[in-house]
């Protein structure tokens, strides 16, 4: 194995095969916000900072492993509708707050102390940047959601930081490779070869057979072309998606935008998100497996209006990180929004429209892959406000990627 290993990293370009990356990679890996690697065992827990300036260990005493464990059991049985949804929406205060106390609340602190991030209190309009990574259990956790969210409360992570999850740090090495184009003119700088549509996929689906209708995604879709009127974007609109056009659509368009059903299942390879037969008569499947293995060169960004698009149920396969907004990723999207549980109609259209809304103004000389991070930050801060104590409501909503 050795000597097979010792030639494969002798070829160009394969240094690194199988090697972690070096620490000055790490650091320089952190130029546009820290990364937070939080690790539960039964001997002990921590969080791994990763900064411009230090890599370093924060322990965690109060991120019991056992107690971590009982919440994200309790976090993976969240939902459903009625009298339950109403008892979970009361234990995810609880979740969100233990969250803060065990684990998210003493990394910002640290953070805030070395000078990393700045302190609470900071103008909204200039939040930083935090990427997160949850090992094992801890792969579910609602770590941008975390904290105390009672009116002009700033102990909470929306308040501090701006959140995006990914799955390792060389995912986010390979992720930020790619150059982000949304806002040259949708694409319009692209070399000729590239024959894309510089635009909008757009996949609604307010009916489906033998499931609920979702009234929400018509109005989603309104939301949409107001948000985008303005700018020189095309949207193409699938209006009887079957998962073959689907996947030869994707391939072709900048920004692909799915309002549909989304299923997590037990075999995380096997979710998928609900579209049509191509009769119109049946739903079919568009499988985790069959988008990951997508090759999408221009692919930007990918916004997943389903729910537990970014869940993964399997509880001996949580390290892998295989959901639909990570099969989005290995297809070559740099962005994917997506939902870690069942969300509300209402609150998805909300969100939608604000974050199109937001990603389209005229915001500066900002870095893009911030401005994408900031216009979503903003539109689910923007839901959390209005009613903050539906914690279901609002949580679910995340951003993965560069």
């Amino acid at each position: 194995m050795e000597v097979v290993l010792t030639r494969i990293r002798s070829l160009p370009g394969y240094g690194g095969f199988l090697l972690p990356p070096s620490e000055d990679a790490l650091l320089n890996m952190a130029t546009t916000g820290p990364i937070v690697v939080f690790n539960s065992t039964p001997y002990r827990s921590d969080a791994i900072i990763v900064t411009t300036t230090a890599i370093t260990s924060l322990e965690l005493p109060n991120l019991d492993y056992k107690e971590t464990g009982d919440w994200m059991m309790k976090l993976a049985n969240f939902g459903g509708s009625g009298f339950k949804r109403c008892e979970d929406n009361k234990e995810m205060k609880g979740l969100l707050m233990w969250l803060w106390d065990a684990a998210v609340g003493p990394v910002l602190e640290s953070l805030e102390s070395s000078g990393a991030i700045l302190r609470s209190g900071v103008d909204e309009n200039h939040l930083q940047r935090i990427w997160w990574i949850g090992v094992g259990q801890l792969s579910m956790a609602p770590f941008h959601a975390a904290g105390d969210h009672s009116r002009r409360s700033t102990r909470n992570t929306l308040s501090r930081a701006i959140s995006a999850y990914i799955p390792t740090i060389k995912a986010l090495s390979y992720a930020r490779q790619k150059k982000l184009h949304l806002f040259d003119e949708c694409g319009a700088s692209l070399p000729p070869e590239h024959s894309r549509n510089a635009g909008l996929l757009l996949v609604p689906m307010p009916e489906t057979p033998g499931a609920t209708n979702l009234p929400g995604v018509l109005q989603e879709v309104q939301y949409i072309y107001d948000s985008t009127s303005k700018s020189a974007i095309k949207i193409t609109v699938l209006s009887n998606p079957t998962p073959a056009e689907v996947l030869k659509q994707v391939q072709h368009h900048d920004i692909v935008h799915f309002a549909c059903h989304g299923v997590s299942d037990f075999n995380p390879s096997n979710s998928h998100l609900v579209l049509l037969t191509p009769d119109g008569t049946n739903a079919d499947k568009l499988p985790v497996r069959d988008i990951s293995s997508l090759n999408t060169p221009g692919a930007q960004l990918a916004y997943l209006s389903a729910c537990s698009s970014a869940k993964n149920p399997s509880t001996i396969l949580a390290d892998e990180v295989i959901h639909l907004a990570s099969a989005f990723h290995l297809a070559g999207f740099i962005h994917t929004l997506a939902n870690l549980w069942e969300t509300e109609d209402q609150a998805s259209s909300e969100v939608a429209r604000d974050f199109y809304n937001l990603l389209f103004q005229d915001q500066g000389n900002v870095d893009d892959h911030y401005r994408v991070s900031a216009a979503f930050h903003k539109a689910v801060k923007q839901v959390r406000d209005k009613r903050p104590a539906n914690y279901l409501g609002w949580a679910p909503f995340v951003h993965t990627g560069a």
